[in-house]
């Protein structure tokens, strides 16, 4: 289980033109969350690591009606729109209780994002994995914060404005959806973001989360193993929904939203995992991954308006060094891992990575 509370192993989660995630089925106790304001508690049967990236969906179930897919999926928008701020002020942010409060949203919108994954694969509905539409305008206002000096300020302004879209999304869901589990599973979820909301404008409090991963059943080398994994994960989606923003090239957009894509999946698939062995991983960019996303996110001082030449530049770099060194990483654990499920994900995952790091020293040639 993942956690929304320091001490407290609970759900697990991370998640931005439209990238997609599969849609994914389950057994029944895979996809079942218990909620309630404070905490998300994933009843979940041991995940698949095996099943990493795509193939057949076996017994589909019907698809909801039209409206209720596309309210779920902007709903999933909101939410990612909710990480994507949390995360920013987390890291670029210099008010530790504004930080504070970002890492504690941040925890109970990784684990609504997974809840919505489960529930969504069940379901056969594909949920965004960015951010789109005004949700998308709102993101960008916090980058364009950052390059002025005013990301408390900005967070403080935009986490409202998110929060509430994303309660009065759910809100319509839990009352107006025509499918009946939707209208359950948004209520579930709709006292947690109500308690968000609540924080973020000042009337309500959250407890503060832990910055240190944990497991009740994993080793230290296995859960380090877990641990680097997720951070990877959830910093390449991160800096991919920037670049995705911000960058003016279409090639260089496409590899972001690939990115968002392959990484986003890896974080649902380690969050699984770490959900059915009582592990609990923090949603924020650790410290051992801070520098490069620090990198890119400082460069965004240096976009012009029509012009994305020297970002794009930092953004490869660091795709280049990071994809190296994941890719160092994951033939260690192939190499040396003792976990049978740890080690096939790194099977799994060693040649999307290597194709990450060709095509990033390929766009960085070609747009020198």
């Amino acid at each position: 289980m993942l956690s929304v509370a320091s001490g407290h192993p609970g759900a697990l989660h991370h998640a931005h033109a439209m990238t997609a995630r599969a849609a994914r089925t389950a057994t029944p106790a895979a996809q079942t969350m218990n909620m309630n304001s404070d905490a998300m508690s994933p009843n979940a049967a041991p995940t698949d690591m095996t099943q990493v990236t795509g193939g057949g969906l076996v017994n589909v179930p019907a698809a909801p009606v039209y409206s209720d897919v596309t309210a779920l999926q902007s709903a999933a928008s909101a939410n990612n729109l909710v990480v994507f701020l949390s995360q920013f002020e987390a890291l670029a942010g210099s008010n530790a209780s504004t930080q504070q409060l970002a890492l504690s949203i941040l925890n109970d919108s990784r684990n609504v994002d997974m809840a919505m994954d489960n529930f969504a694969g069940g379901i056969a509905v594909t949920l965004p994995g960015n951010v789109v539409g005004n949700d998308a305008v709102l993101a960008q206002q916090m980058i364009a914060a950052q390059k002025v000096g005013n990301v408390d300020q900005a967070y403080s302004s935009l986490i409202v404005q998110a929060e509430a879209s994303l309660v009065n999304q759910v809100s319509q869901l839990a009352t107006s959806a025509q499918d009946a589990s939707i209208r359950a599973f948004a209520a579930g979820i709709l006292p947690t973001v109500q308690a968000d909301l609540a924080a973020a404008q000042g009337t309500g409090t959250l407890a503060p989360v832990g910055s240190t991963p944990y497991s009740s059943t994993l080793d230290a080398s296995d859960l380090n193993t877990l641990s680097t994994y997720y951070a990877i994960n959830v910093m390449e989606v991160f800096l991919a929904q920037i670049t995705l923003l911000v960058t003016k090239p279409s090639s260089i957009a496409l590899y972001s939203a690939k990115l968002i894509g392959d990484h986003e999946q890896g974080a649902v698939v380690l969050g699984d995992y770490a959900a059915s062995t009582g592990t609990y991983l923090p949603a924020a960019i650790p410290a051992g991954n801070a520098s490069m996303a620090d990198a890119v996110v400082a460069a965004t001082r240096t976009i012009r308006p029509r012009s994305t030449a020297r970002y794009n530049q930092v953004y490869l770099n660091q795709m280049i060094m990071g994809h190296t060194d994941a890719f160092k990483f994951t033939s260690q654990v192939i190499g040396t891992s003792q976990n049978p499920t740890l080690k096939q994900f790194a099977l799994n995952v060693q040649p999307t990575i290597y194709m990450h790091l060709i095509s990033a020293k390929t766009l960085r040639r070609v747009s020198n």
